[in-house]
């Protein structure tokens, strides 16, 4: 029996049904349960469609490959868009050249198709696994190649569009909710993790059929810890109506609880202003003393530079190992933010004093950070005169809650690298060598958490 807890189970189980049944898709929308199922039910025939076409060799693979890219950027309802999913099958693919990419097609045409049980599922997840590792070992850049770790998820979504309710698919987040509720622990070897995680869910939806007394679906598992995973989100009460304090249950959070309040200080809420005023303190100066607090947190040295310093950004938070510095600005807005005229020739006067500075500190990568909470798309074109007009090299608009995942990622796994990425995935720097917004939802999808 793989499951350990099933009181914890049906702790997550009340949670979501207290929710609704709602939860956040992966563009940060709140969808209830019904309608996600609807979405994938919709699409798995036009999915199943191209996979056949595939396996019947009437689709090469370099067409099978962006089609099934297609799909899943313009309905993106398995997460195949991120790194586990869509990335790996651009490296496998790249990695692979002219030269093995027919023994690529030969593969994958077989691993794709669902495995008959366990044992068959942990032998084409090490088929796959000796491929990928040939690969690795003949390319120049790691960063480059497919990452093993990739695999059981890769796989398992192609067996799930095949039957929805008998192949769960591995995803990352899934496995992260798990562990932190003590509930199971992955192996080292991908082939039994995987073998024991499809066991596992087997027993969890039968223990919530027992439970709720109802037909329970594999997605419906995948939806509640989907949703445990992003709870906090939700705006709820921590009292109920009659005014007793809930049940308390062990933390499973990440986050520490003295930065988890920057996306509510950055929109600048009437409970932060009541918050603020009875420290003495303006919401502007807590959230930059918690930003500065979590960037530190994150791992940068950081050098403030905000509140009783004139006409400067609030800090740089500087990686001197990786040689890359971010000049940041941190705005305080309740209905969101976008860089209006006199923000944006006060961003050019920060980053023409602050980069000679930088620069003569050895820091080769530059980039500007503007941090808030709710970040409009009508800072693009302010964004690109940035780009154009000074010597800083990407510019990032940063909403709170994408800085408390990077956090979050990086205190779960101390693997996440500050600087760029590897073998093993990006790192924190590959999310700020691009201009534009930045939000938690892009950092789970590229995380393929």
């Amino acid at each position: 029996m793989a499951l350990a807890d099933n009181q914890q189970l049906t702790r997550v189980w009340d949670a979501f049904e207290e929710n609704e049944y709602r939860m956040q898709d992966s563009q940060g929308d709140i969808v209830d349960m019904e309608t996600a199922d609807e979405r994938r039910r919709d699409r798995l025939p036009r999915l199943r469609e191209l996979i056949d076409e595939f396996l019947n060799e009437n689709m090469a693979l370099g067409e099978f490959k962006s089609e099934i890219d297609g799909q899943n950027k313009r309905f993106p309802y398995w997460g195949f868009k991120g790194m586990n999913g869509m990335m790996f099958f651009n490296m496998l693919y790249s990695s692979a050249g002219e030269g093995r990419r027919d023994e690529l097609a030969d593969l994958l045409r077989n691993l794709i198709q669902p495995p008959e049980d366990e044992s068959a599922a942990k032998e084409k997840i090490r088929t796959l696994e000796g491929f990928v590792e040939r690969l690795r070992n003949e390319v120049d850049d790691l960063r480059k190649a497919p990452r093993p770790g990739s695999i059981p998820y890769f796989l398992s979504y192609f067996w799930q569009i095949h039957d929805p309710d008998r192949y769960p698919i591995y995803y990352t987040s899934m496995v992260n909710a798990l562990s932190d509720l003590a509930l199971w622990e992955p192996k080292d070897d991908l082939a039994d993790s995987y073998a024991e995680f499809w066991e596992l869910n087997e027993e969890m939806r039968e223990s919530l059929a027992d439970y709720t007394g109802r037909d329970v679906h594999l997605w419906t598992v995948e939806h509640v810890f989907w949703y445990w995973q992003q709870r906090d989100e939700f705006d709820e009460d921590d009292d109920d109506e009659s005014g007793e304090t809930t049940h308390q249950t062990l933390p499973d959070s990440y986050t520490p609880p003295i930065v988890s309040i920057l996306p509510d200080l950055a929109d600048n809420t009437e409970e932060m202003e009541e918050l603020a005023e009875e420290t003495g303190n303006a919401v502007e100066t807590l959230f930059e003393n918690r930003l500065a607090k979590c960037l530190r947190m994150i791992g940068f040295e950081v050098e403030e530079l905000g509140q009783g310093m004139g006409r400067n950004p609030d800090g740089v938070a500087k990686d001197r190992m990786h040689n890359y510095a971010i000049i940041y600005d941190a705005k305080v807005r309740r209905n969101g933010y976008s860089i209006n005229t006199g923000d944006e020739r006060q961003f050019q006067d920060y980053i023409n004093r602050e980069v000679p500075t930088l620069r003569n500190q050895g820091f080769r990568n530059i980039y500007f950070a503007v941090i808030s909470g709710t970040i409009s798309d009508e800072s693009q074109e302010a964004v690109r005169t940035l780009k154009i007009t000074t010597d800083i090299q990407e510019v990032r608009l940063v909403e709170a809650d994408a800085l408390l995942a990077l956090l979050e990622n990086r205190l779960r796994d101390p693997m996440f690298s500050l600087g760029p990425g590897d073998a093993s995935g990006p790192g924190i720097q590959d999310f700020f060598a691009e201009s534009g917004i930045l939000s938690a939802a892009d950092i789970r999808e590229e995380l393929g958490i």
